[in-house]
């Protein structure tokens, strides 16, 4: 009796997870690479690349005139049904971003837009993304989430890149897929009154100040950059180094008057009573934008971070930067699991679970992760890769 109450367990478990999102968008496989491609002749290429490649045969290279940065519009091919049905699921997206060896650049962003419910007008997101910056592969969260999305009936229908950067620089796209949130892994969500987790600036440090404020941890600075240490909760470390992005709720309470404003990561790591591994990231997740207010999802890669190989503690530190005063709110850190072939519900494991939403989900030709190699039809080849992959990350 209990094993048949087990396996009607796993059953509807399976059930739950199979209606999850975790499909591709795009791969940039096409010539067209869906409509993106073409120089416009004033300097800038966008080409069908084989640099930073992590699915499929191809990437998308945007190549900044030498010697000049700058912003430029890149616009979709207005295929509905490449687009629509992905973001009837969720707007929130991922994409990889890849820049090669020997190249760097002060800053780069990306912004991106949508046509709105008639055909031809434009609805554009409040804020800038942040792109990585050096060499290096960095995955960075498209949160779509404040703008509307047209009539399920409309006839066109195209996601814009707008690309900027503050010189020449060269960036490889690829895997837009959609965020799961079944891959979060909860670390903080400030909800018990006073609770900061061990947040909090030097204690010499006068030019900001952290509070718990209704169930958000506020950060007000007077401006310029400030560390804020000591962040930890049971299981950090293991959490860390099951995932590869921290995502965050955050809050533009009041724009810094310079209209930017940006975050990086460190973890501390080390044995107890001696100094430990201190390790930063290279990404830098854009905050604030103009004037706006607003909230937002932004996601930290964190790849490049080293541990002490043997860690007593695992402190996660966070550096604010803004170009002038600013106040935010931080809610619901989370760590997000890194990608393990076969595993189907996200939970780090390729187990029965896995196994049985493909078995329920055979013949589908929905968007939905039992679909494991992206090909829109759930079948063989999806359940020899759970089987090849059985126990694997558990």
């Amino acid at each position: 009796m209990k094993r048949t109450l087990l396996a009607l367990g796993i059953l509807v478990g399976a059930l739950t997870i199979a209606t999850a999102p975790a499909q591709i968008v795009y791969s940039f496989e096409p010539e067209d690479l869906h409509g993106f491609a073409g120089s416009g002749g004033d300097g800038w290429q966008v080409l069908r690349a084989t640099t930073g490649v992590t699915h499929g045969d191809y990437s998308m290279g945007v190549l900044w005139p030498t010697g000049s940065g700058g912003f430029r519009w890149l616009f979709g091919n207005g295929a509905r049904d490449e687009l629509l049905p992905y973001l009837q699921i969720s707007k929130k997206l991922l994409m990889d971003a890849t820049v090669p060896t020997d190249v760097s650049v002060p800053w780069s962003n990306m912004t991106f837009s949508l046509n709105g419910p008639s055909p031809y007008g434009w609805n554009q997101l409040p804020f800038s993304t942040g792109l990585p910056r050096q060499s290096g592969t960095r995955t960075v969260l498209i949160d779509l989430e404040s703008l509307p999305l047209p009539d399920p009936d409309i006839e066109w229908f195209q996601i814009n890149f707008g690309m900027n950067a503050g010189g020449s620089h060269q960036l490889y796209l690829d895997n837009l897929r959609l965020y799961r949130t079944a891959c979060e892994m909860m670390a903080m969500d400030f909800e018990t009154p006073g609770e900061l987790y061990g947040f909090a600036p030097d204690a010499n440090n006068f030019g900001v100040t952290v509070t718990w404020n209704d169930g958000k941890m506020r950060i007000a600075s007077t401006g310029g950059f400030h560390w804020i240490f000591n962040g930890t909760v049971p299981g950090l470390l293991e959490m860390l180094q099951r995932g590869d992005l921290v995502v965050m709720d955050v809050t533009v309470v009041s724009a810094p008057p310079a209209g930017w404003g940006n975050m990086i990561i460190s973890v501390n790591t080390g044995p107890d009573g001696q100094a430990g591994t201190w390790s930063q990231t290279s990404y830098a997740a854009e905050i604030a934008a103009g004037n706006n207010t607003f909230t937002r999802a932004i996601a930290i890669d964190y790849r490049d971070v080293t541990y002490h190989p043997n860690p007593d503690y695992c402190l996660l530190n966070l550096g604010i930067n803004s170009g002038g005063p600013m106040t935010i709110e931080i809610d619901n850190i989370r760590i997000y699991r890194k990608a393990v072939e076969g595993d189907v519900n996200c939970d780090g494991c390729v187990d029965d679970a896995d196994l049985l939403s493909v078995l329920f989900e055979f013949g589908s030709t929905d968007i939905t992760p039992a679909d494991v190699n992206n090909d829109r039809t759930v079948d063989d080849a999806d359940l020899l890769t759970v089987l090849f992959n059985f126990g694997t990350g558990c």
